[in-house]
């Protein structure tokens, strides 16, 4: 994942199961994504669906805002283009705006079961990933 970024807020927004959290607002003028999977689980009468949505090439996004409660990635690094750049970039989001995307060969599937694989963040965790963020963008900006 390469893109510009700006510097990362702290908000409070709503998940599904709670009201209030505290939440990292990450927004990027534009982002590259390869190898994008996005995984939504959803409860049924039946159990647990997992929503895949998984694009094989390059996904771009123009304007996107992203309201997380945990993020982890394994490395840094400072793209040719864009100021920021993550590698193996796993977030939980709960709230995601663009104002265009480009997703060519997007797939969709529906599967019986899955697992949660990530929990929110307390708020002093969520502080530490946005000092973080900050740091790498200030490196950049030098």
């Amino acid at each position: 994942m390469e893109g510009t970024m700006q510097n990362p807020a702290m908000t409070v927004g709503n998940s599904a199961e709670q009201k209030e959290l505290p939440m990292l607002e990450l927004k990027f003028e534009n982002l590259t994504a390869e190898g994008l999977i996005i995984k939504k689980l959803v409860q049924t009468p039946n159990g647990l669906i997992t929503i895949d949505m998984t694009h094989k090439d390059a996904a771009l996004f123009s304007n996107l805002s992203l309201n997380i409660t945990n993020a982890g990635f394994s490395e840094h690094y400072v793209p040719s283009t864009g100021n920021i750049g993550l590698k193996n970039v796993k977030l939980l989001a709960h709230l995601v705006r663009t104002d265009s995307s480009v997703l060519p060969q997007f797939n969709l599937s529906f599967n019986n079961g899955g697992q949660v694989e990530m929990e929110p963040k307390s708020e002093g965790e969520l502080l530490q990933t946005k000092a973080l963020l900050e740091q790498l963008l200030s490196i950049k900006q030098q």
